[in-house]
């Protein structure tokens, strides 16, 4: 017997590559748009505003095909745009003026834990023992990120530290209205539709925090803000439409095992810029990544 084609398997895996290998850069992005040699360049409002604002414009062509889908959907539509890339967006851009890209890359492994829990509260998605255990032991893990982070101050670290957490429980939200709301949507139409909410608030953004200002003041902003619009184009446009068709394919919790691979690429990135990783550091991925494995290995849905 010849055995069954791997086709949707291995187009599976070849999204959830290209996804950590993207959303894994864009720590190191968000830290060039930020800081330039120890410089800062951006606030984090004008990077979380551009990047909403760049990456709506381009998908602008693909809101104006698909934008009979908007009303019968835009209440899905609003939380996973509020929630996949407006608010974390401001999450990750201030955290990231006080921890280093690669700790940001890290705490993002905890998505697919956030990703069960709130399918198990709001989504009556069901769980085994094991993935309960891995949300205990990847909570654990982020903690002891948070405590041995060897650039944070004994005093400084906690809130900036937390804000990739809060980050998290936004994806972890927005995977499960994706993938229980907006499941029938073509993936182009789910994440150009989903911008739609925050593409305009970045515009705006970018007023009230005076980015036009800073660009023409500022030596290197431009620069920055070229870091920042890829970031744009790759992280929220083109790896959101990327991310949805994942979904398609597969569950909530599976298609955030993307995580799995970040905090690797994350990790190199800030390695290859100067960043300092502890021991106690890698202990505690591992301790993350093991509990993330547990919640994934055991999901059948």
């Amino acid at each position: 017997m010849r055995p069954p084609a791997p086709g949707p398997d291995r187009l599976s895996w070849v999204l959830l590559g290209t996804l950590a290998l993207i959303w894994g850069s864009s720590f190191i992005l968000m830290k060039r748009g930020l800081w330039h040699e120890g410089v800062p360049m951006l606030s984090p409002g004008q990077v979380a505003s551009a990047r909403l604002a760049i990456a709506w414009a381009v998908l602008v062509p693909a809101v104006l095909r698909h934008w009979s889908l908007m009303r019968p959907h835009w209440r899905p539509l609003l939380l996973a745009g509020l929630l996949g890339n407006g608010i974390p967006a401001l999450l990750f851009a201030t955290a990231q003026t006080r921890i280093d890209s690669a700790l940001s890359g890290m705490l993002n492994s905890l998505t697919p834990l956030f990703t069960l829990l709130i399918g198990l509260l709001l989504f009556q998605v069901r769980a085994r023992p094991a993935q309960l255990g891995g949300v205990l032991l990847g909570l654990v893990g982020a903690l002891g990120l948070v405590v041995f982070d060897p650039g944070a101050g004994p005093t400084g670290w906690s809130l900036y530290a937390l804000l990739p957490v809060m980050g998290t429980i936004c994806y972890g939200a927005s995977g499960n209205v994706v993938k229980h709301h907006l499941h029938s949507l073509p993936s182009t139409a789910a994440a150009a539709l989903a911008l739609t909410f925050v593409g305009p608030i970045g515009l705006g953004g970018c007023v009230v925090y005076d980015l036009p200002g800073t660009l023409q003041q500022v030596p290197g902003a431009w620069k920055a803000l070229g870091h920042v619009a890829l970031l744009a184009m790759l992280s929220s446009a083109f790896s959101l439409v990327l991310w949805n068709a994942l979904l398609k394919r597969t569950s909530a919790v599976r298609a955030s095992a993307v995580t799995y691979l970040m905090p690797v690429v994350a990790i190199g990135w800030g390695l290859l810029d100067g960043e300092r990783l502890g021991g106690m550091q890698v202990l505690m991925i591992a301790v993350v990544l093991g509990g993330v494995y547990l919640v994934s290995a055991s999901d059948r849905t």
